[in-house]
C-alpha cells in the first residue's frame, strides 16, 4: 500500500493536505457559482428590469397623450391646445428618449421586429395627432373630428396594442430571468450541498484509512509485546514490513523475540549441560566412597591380622 511506505508524518500532511484541497475545491465551485448568479441577477435588474420600466413609462406617456388628443379633439375649445402643449412636448421628449433606450435593448430578433413595428405606429400616430391639431387650430371642427374617428381612433389603438404588446414581452422575458436566477440558486444549492457531502465523505474516508493504516500496525506491536511479556516467543516473523516507522518497530520487536528465544535456547542447554555433569559428579562421588569404605574395610583386616601375628610371634618367643 502506498500510504504504509511513506512516514506517519508525511502521511499526515499528505491526507490531511488532500482534505484542505478538497474544501478549497468545494469553495473556488461555490464562488464561480455565486459569481455566475449575481452576473445573472444584474443582467436581470440591468436589462430586463430597466427596460420593462422603460416600457411600462412609455405605455403611461402614450395613453395620457391619447387621453389629451381626445380631450382637444372633442372639445369646442380651441384653447386646450395651447393648455396641454407643455405636457404633450414633455411626454413627447421624454418618449423619445425611452425610445432610443429600449432600441438599444433590443438584442432578439423578436424583440427587434416588434420595437420596429411599434416605431412604425408611433409615427403614424403622431401624424394623425397633429393633424387634429392643425385642423382644430384652423377652426375646422368637422374636419378635425372626422380625422379623429377614422384615423387617430384607429391609429391609436393599434399603437397602444403595440406598446402594451412590447411592454407584456419585457415583462416575460423579466419573469423568464427570474425563473433563470432561481433555478441557478437551486442548482447552485444543490449543487454547493453534494460538493461538500463528497468532501466529507472523501475527508473521512482517508482519515477513515490513515487511521487504519497507524493503528493497525501500533495494535500488533503492542500484542507483539504483551506475548514477549508473557514470555510467549512462539511467534513466527512477519513476512515483510512497511517503510514507516510502525513497520520499523514490528520489524525491531521481532528480532527482539528472535533474539530472547535464541538466548533462552542457548540457557536451556547451559543448564541441562551442567545438570548432566552434576549428575556425573555425585555418581563418581558415590563411586569413591564406596572404595574408600573398602579400603577401610581390608585396612581393618589387615590390622587385625597383624595384631594376631603380633601376639603368635609374642607366643612363640616366651616358650
Amino acid at each position: 500500500m502506498f500510504l504504509s511506505n511513506l512516514s506517519i508524518s508525511r502521511r499526515l500532511t499528505l491526507v490531511l493536505g488532500a482534505i484542505l484541497a478538497l474544501f478549497l475545491a468545494s469553495s473556488v465551485f461555490a464562488v464561480l457559482k455565486l459569481h455566475r448568479l449575481g452576473e445573472e441577477i444584474d443582467r436581470m435588474v440591468n436589462d430586463n428590469v430597466k427596460t420593462e420600466r422603460a416600457g411600462s413609462d412609455w405605455l403611461r406617456h402614450t395613453t395620457s397623450g391619447v387621453q389629451r388628443a381626445a380631450a382637444i379633439a372633442k372639445s369646442s375649445d380651441s384653447a386646450l391646445i395651447a393648455y396641454f402643449a407643455p405636457a404633450t412636448a414633455a411626454a413627447i421628449k421624454e418618449t423619445n428618449e425611452l425610445q432610443k433606450f429600449i432600441e438599444s435593448q433590443m438584442v432578439t430578433p423578436e424583440d427587434r421586429a416588434l420595437f420596429d413595428k411599434v416605431g412604425e405606429l408611433r409615427k403614424d400616430y403622431l401624424a394623425a395627432r397633429e393633424e387634429v391639431s392643425k385642423l382644430k387650430l384652423a377652426g375646422d371642427l368637422e374636419g378635425a373630428d372626422r380625422v379623429f374617428t377614422t384615423r387617430f381612433e384607429p391609429t391609436s389603438v393599434g399603437y397602444l396594442a403595440g406598446v402594451q404588446k412590447m411592454v407584456e414581452q419585457q415583462r416575460s422575458e423579466l419573469d423568464a430571468a427570474a425563473q433563470r436566477g432561481q433555478a441557478l440558486r437551486a442548482q447552485t444549492s444543490l449543487l454547493l450541498m453534494i460538493c461538500t457531502a463528497l468532501s466529507l465523505a472523501l475527508g473521512g474516508a482517508m482519515a477513515w484509512f490513515l487511521a487504519r493504516s497507524i493503528t493497525g500496525p501500533l495494535r500488533r506491536a503492542e500484542s507483539m509485546a504483551q506475548a514477549i511479556a508473557d514470555m510467549d516467543l512462539t511467534g513466527a516473523p512477519q513476512s515483510s514490513y512497511a517503510g514507516d516507522e510502525t513497520g520499523r518497530l514490528l520489524h525491531a520487536l521481532d528480532q527482539m523475540r528472535t533474539a530472547l528465544h535464541s538466548s533462552l535456547n542457548q540457557v536451556r542447554d547451559v543448564v541441562v549441560n551442567v545438570s548432566t555433569a552434576s549428575s556425573e559428579i555425585a555418581s563418581g562421588n558415590q563411586d569413591l566412597s564406596s572404595r574408600t569404605e573398602q579400603q577401610a574395610s581390608s585396612l581393618e583386616e589387615t590390622a587385625a591380622s597383624m595384631e594376631e601375628l603380633t601376639s603368635t610371634v609374642k607366643q612363640n618367643a616366651d616358650n
